[in-house]
């Protein structure tokens, strides 16, 4: 598919975001792409954002391991350092209880207990020299997070809202705060 025949299937709102479901071999399904334009008058995707959307159709199922990992690491990473409440049981530590709680157990429950949202490309990241996508998934631990595409490559992940320029020069910018979080 062309950028244009990509473009005239977009439906732009009234901020410059536009919508469109697009198949996802990654995911076997169709997901949401939002696209984000500069101009709100008269949206459109520039050729950075469309060779994004090229980089992110491209990327494979076998792919899912990937990002299973990443979202495993999110709930280790969640129940470390956040409470939800769930109380141990005998010998139990507070975040077995809530990998219990949640009945997570592996990292292939963290990904089924997940809900990719849609997939976000922002003409912002021009002015980046990556090309950059996020995959915006309801985590199994009920946060909101992007897992970063970076010139059609899975990198990271982070809060949804990431500053995107973090990983310009360090790809792994937020596994290693969240390491240097989890040490102190």
């Amino acid at each position: 598919m062309t950028k244009q025949e990509f473009e005239n299937k977009i439906n732009w709102d009234t901020y410059g975001i536009g919508y469109v479901d697009v198949y996802l071999p990654l995911f076997d399904r169709e997901v949401v792409f939002e696209l984000f334009s500069e101009d709100s008058k008269n949206p459109s995707i520039t050729d950075k954002m469309y060779a994004t959307v090229e980089d992110v159709l491209k990327l494979q199922p076998n792919s899912i391991e990937q990002i299973e990992d990443l979202l495993w690491e999110e709930c280790d990473f969640s129940f470390t350092v956040g409470d939800y409440g769930c109380e141990p049981e005998d010998g139990e530590t507070v975040k077995e209880a809530h990998f219990r709680e949640f009945e997570l157990f592996n990292k292939q429950d963290a990904y089924s207990k997940s809900n990719v949202q849609s997939v976000q490309i922002s003409y912002e990241s021009d002015k980046l020299e990556g090309r950059y996508a996020e995959i915006q998934v309801d985590s199994a631990s009920d946060n909101l997070i992007s897992i970063i595409v970076k010139n059609g490559k899975i990198i990271d992940y982070d809060d949804d809202g990431t500053n995107l320029d973090w990983f310009e020069t360090d790809e792994q910018y937020a596994h290693n705060c969240r390491i240097k979080v989890m040490n102190e």
